[in-house]
């Protein structure tokens, strides 16, 4: 600003002297606006040439910004340089990953895997990126699974290049549209499910005959009417009572044996729902025996499923002892069956004491009992509800709990809309079969 400011006083001294000041601040003003503006020009293509040249010898208020501008381009060189390591170092981590790791965008376009990710899934880098993850995977589930950008659980299907081997996915959103798709090989984790379904299913069959021999004789012992089986006649029925709990553990491991054992598909044939869950309350009112429970069935008469009628009453009728086991003398239970727009449902509501919210999740886990000791006398295995999620699993629904603490609790079985039968139709069809 002083040299301007001594610059422009010089032009009017100047000027005064041959008698036009004006004139001669005139030319101080144009000849500091033609300096200014090579300083500009020059700055310029020193811009141009990305601060590459070096920068010209200068002073004042220039000197200041080029000095200004060249700490800033070294500042973002420096942190570019960081995180490209960054970036190296993050890179090498993800290729040293035994799970593959696939990088896609909004589109599934993907922009980055790893070794493992060729190895597990076929993949091929550089080849495949920029093009669609599901054109190169084509796994009618895992493609199903991608289009649905539901990020909570996992998708799992066979190696398309290793044959028999299992894979689970698992896809984590990040940034603002990218997502990362982690696949990792469960064939270990298979084979010990499968060593455990088989000693499962091993030990059930080699328990079921001397229970079935132990359980005869007793019901001998009982039926004989001597002294010695009046005075032991406690001890004997109390043998048989545990005796017969442990022949329905072993029907349940045998049948979550069988369930697991087959295929997702079943044989779909129409099932009479309404007429089952009639039979079922009449169960239920003989297992409630002296504690008068009230049994009632609301049932759509008309409706009726597509799926596996053995399977169905085993899971149906769960839900329905469970709720007689459960809840007490007197009380309600009431068995619904319908269809609304989100589906079918068979619902068994009762108002009992009700399950606290920290039970909720972990209830279809085998063995699992929120009171072990009221569930041991009242004769639960506590597998029903296991058994209950395979069989809703197999037929494409779920199984849905709502419990409030003192107030009741209602389990749900929600079937998708397309297994829904009408009576009338299945009659035309099968010949009568629902008359």
């Amino acid at each position: 600003m002083w040299r301007t400011f001594g610059a422009l006083l010089s032009g009017v001294f100047l000027g005064w002297e041959v008698d036009h000041p004006w004139s001669g601040l005139t030319l101080a003003a144009l000849l500091l606006v033609a300096w200014h503006l090579r300083q500009l020009y020059r700055f310029e293509r020193w811009l141009r040439d990305d601060c590459r040249r070096q920068r010209p010898q200068v002073s004042g208020i220039w000197d200041e910004l080029y000095y200004h501008v060249q700490r800033r381009r070294q500042r973002r060189r420096d942190t570019a340089r960081h995180l490209v390591a960054v970036l190296r170092k993050f890179q090498e981590a993800a290729r040293a990953m035994p799970d593959g790791t696939i990088v896609v965008d909004e589109g599934d376009v993907v922009l980055w895997c790893n070794p493992a990710a060729e190895r597990l899934l076929g993949l091929r880098s550089p080849q495949d990126i920029g093009s669609r993850l599901t054109y190169l995977v084509r796994h009618p589930s895992f493609v199903q699974f991608l289009g649905k950008h539901e990020y909570h659980g996992v998708c799992d299907f066979p190696s398309p290049i290793a044959d028999g081997l299992p894979l689970s996915v698992r896809v984590i959103p990040y940034g603002e549209a990218n997502r990362l798709l982690i696949a990792s090989d469960v064939s270990r984790v298979h084979r010990l499910e499968q060593v455990r379904r088989d000693f499962v299913a091993n030990v059930s069959h080699e328990l079921r005959t001397p229970l079935t021999v132990i359980g005869g004789y007793l019901e001998t012992l009982l039926d004989s009417g001597d002294l010695c089986a009046q005075k032991w006649e406690q001890p004997l029925r109390r043998m048989q009572q545990q005796s017969g709990r442990m022949q329905h553990i072993i029907e349940d491991l045998l049948m979550l044996a069988k369930l697991e054992g087959q295929g997702e598909r079943v044989a779909m044939r129409p099932v009479a729902v309404p007429g089952m869950l009639a039979a079922i309350a009449e169960d239920g009112i003989a297992l409630s025996g002296e504690q008068g429970h009230e049994i009632r069935v609301e049932a759509d008469g008309d409706l009726w499923l597509l799926g596996h009628e053995q399977e169905l009453r085993s899971a149906f009728s769960n839900l329905v002892f469970n709720a007689v086991r459960h809840t007490p003398a007197g009380r309600r239970i009431v068995i619904r069956w319908y269809q609304d727009g989100r589906g079918l449902h068979m619902e068994v509501e009762d108002n009992g004491e009700g399950i606290a919210p920290h039970h909720l999740p972990r209830l279809t886990e085998r063995f699992y009992r929120v009171d072990r000791g009221r569930n041991r006398e009242s004769g639960g295995t506590g597998l029903g509800l296991a058994i209950v999620k395979h069989v809703m699993s197999r037929h494409g629904g779920q199984l849905r709990i709502t419990s409030q603490v003192g107030v009741g609790s209602t389990f749900a079985c929600d079937f998708p809309a397309e297994l829904a039968l009408a009576r009338k139709v299945v009659s035309r069809g099968s010949g009568g079969l629902g008359s």
